[in-house]
């Protein structure tokens, strides 16, 4: 999930930090603060030696070289991180409203678990970080669609971002939406605009099979095959300073909030170390995203994520690089039943790769909305996390190909 934006309420009901269930209460109990020597009792998590718990207590949310480590471990050696979810706000997500969205604490979003100092990482050398498991610590997950933010939001590079009420798909993003004073005829169908939120449900521990989406607006039920990863996985900065986390590669190519969802279980990715120990975090767990998470968010929840660091020595590369076991990693999940339904596919043609881009999710949206009987949201939502976009080709100069695909046996 990326926000940049920030602001506060003062809404303690709503912006609260990872309560923790009665089996996390448990097992934290009677353990120190920093390092810890027991692992979180996840399915599949696997047996780490050391956990750094970042569940508990916020590490940091911001990259910063000068950063203390929290643990440092040695090359070789598996360490489990616990991760709170991207906009801090732990079970009050199960209860989250389409309003509360607007009065959360944004200053506050990516908390880090982290750093982690490297035994013999130094700037020069590659850090290498294999992913031996990703599984959620709680048996939920939430989406969310904002007035500014996403593919359609309002906060944009572009000079005619302040028009994009007039102009841009406003049953999406409105921020203002209801009845509108001086639209005529009165009393007209108005937008439902944003902000809006969805809920996601799995096992606690899952790291396969299915998230259950049952639509909040509609009703309309899908298995969205899981895919469990980190959004933000990174090193400290090049240079001095206190960086938000995104965008990707802020300073240096350090990693960030870079979303890559091939970044799974079996993923082996590498970084350039820029200061010594290399100091890595992670953060912004996902279970399940698409290529693009283009309405802002994947499905966002808390979770643990065990990994294992190596060091290749006197080695530069310009930024990260990895070594995934699949392409399409939720594919994987699907059965053959399901593959059988095929995919919808869209296009988007022409000289500008993002709006090539909004086309290709607007006619998405469209067709979900007429061939699933889904609302605008419910359709924007699914598209995030379970359609890939795509540059399918640049050989047309100027007019280049974006696709967006998105697997129909999700509704079967």
């Amino acid at each position: 999930m990326c926000f940049i934006h920030s602001g506060s309420t003062g809404n303690s009901a709503l912006v609260q930090r990872a309560i923790l269930g009665e089996a996390a209460a448990t097992a934290f109990s009677g353990v120190a603060a920093g390092t810890w020597s027991m692992a979180m009792d996840v399915a599949g998590s696997g047996t780490p030696e050391r956990v750094l718990d970042g569940y508990r207590q916020a590490l940091h949310n911001r990259w910063n070289r000068d950063l203390p480590p929290a643990v440092t471990v040695r090359p070789g050696e598996a360490i489990q991180l616990l991760c709170r979810d991207a906009l801090d706000i732990g079970e009050a997500g199960r209860a989250l409203t389409h309003e509360g969205t607007l009065t959360l604490d944004l200053g506050g979003v990516h908390p880090l678990t982290g750093p982690v100092e490297v035994e013999g990482a130094e700037p020069g050398d590659i850090l290498e970080v294999e992913i031996l498991d990703v599984s959620p610590l709680v048996d939920f997950g939430y989406v969310v669609v904002s007035p500014v933010l996403g593919l359609f939001g309002s906060l944009r590079p572009e000079p005619l971002a302040g028009l994009t009420s007039f102009t841009e798909a406003s049953q999406l993003s409105d921020p203002s939406p209801g009845p509108v004073p001086g639209a005529l005829p009165a009393g007209q169908p108005h937008n439902s605009g944003a902000p809006w939120v969805q809920l996601f449900t799995f096992e606690r521990g899952q790291s396969t099979g299915f998230a259950t989406f049952t639509g909040a607006d509609t009703g309309r039920r899908a298995r969205i095959p899981v895919s469990p990863f980190m959004g933000i996985l990174g090193v400290a900065p090049m240079r001095q300073g206190m960086y938000r986390t995104l965008p990707p590669n802020v300073s240096g190519g350090m990693g960030g909030n870079f979303d890559i969802r091939q970044f799974t279980k079996g993923a082996r990715v590498q970084f350039p170390v820029y200061a010594e120990g290399a100091r890595f975090s992670a953060g912004d767990g996902h279970m399940v995203q698409g290529d693009g998470e283009v309405c802002v968010a994947a499905v966002e929840t808390l979770m643990a994520v065990t990994l294992r660091f190596g060091v290749i020595k006197n080695t530069i590369i310009a930024g990260p690089r990895a070594i995934v076991p699949a392409a399409d990693p939720t594919q994987l999940a699907m059965s053959a039943e399901m593959l059988a339904h095929g995919y919808y596919h869209t296009t988007g043609i022409g000289p500008d790769l993002m709006e090539n881009a909004k086309n290709a999710v607007r006619d998405m949206i469209d067709w979900l909305v007429s061939d699933q009987q889904l609302s605008l949201h419910e359709a924007y939502a699914l598209c995030s996390v379970a359609g890939d976009l795509k540059i399918s080709e640049v050989v047309d100069m100027p007019n280049w190909t974006v696709s967006m695909t998105l697997p129909r046996g999700i509704f079967a």
